[in-house]
């Protein structure tokens, strides 16, 4: 089945390159997210759209913390940012904090 990739999300997902980039092809449709937001899944990834946030792409270790601590809906929020390199790792920052990933320790930190 063929998912469509439409709106900000679509627009986003374009720029990362789409299906040649890490999130790879979609796996549903665009989804309700909590708090008025909306979400699409991917191979490799999601991507999170707010109107306050725009669209941002959560990956891996950093995204399965997220997850854990309630995803959009929980004490961290949406995220702000995608994820980027820091020395020795990776970061995405939220409305209420950030995730770190440590590529030596493969650990993640959770800052609320």
């Amino acid at each position: 089945m063929a998912f469509e990739v439409t709106g900000a999300i679509g627009d986003h997902y374009n720029e990362a390159g789409g299906v040649s980039s890490p999130l790879g092809e979609p796996t549903s449709d665009e989804q309700d997210a909590p708090n008025g937001g909306k979400f699409q899944e991917f191979t490799g990834g999601v991507i999170y759209f707010t109107l306050p946030t725009g669209a941002k792409t959560v990956y891996g270790a950093i995204r399965q913390a997220w997850e854990a601590e309630g995803g959009a809906g929980g004490r961290l929020g949406y995220p702000t940012s995608d994820e980027q390199d820091i020395d020795g790792g990776k970061i995405s920052h939220f409305e209420n904090g950030s995730i770190s990933y440590s590529i030596a320790d493969d650990a993640v930190t959770v800052n609320a």
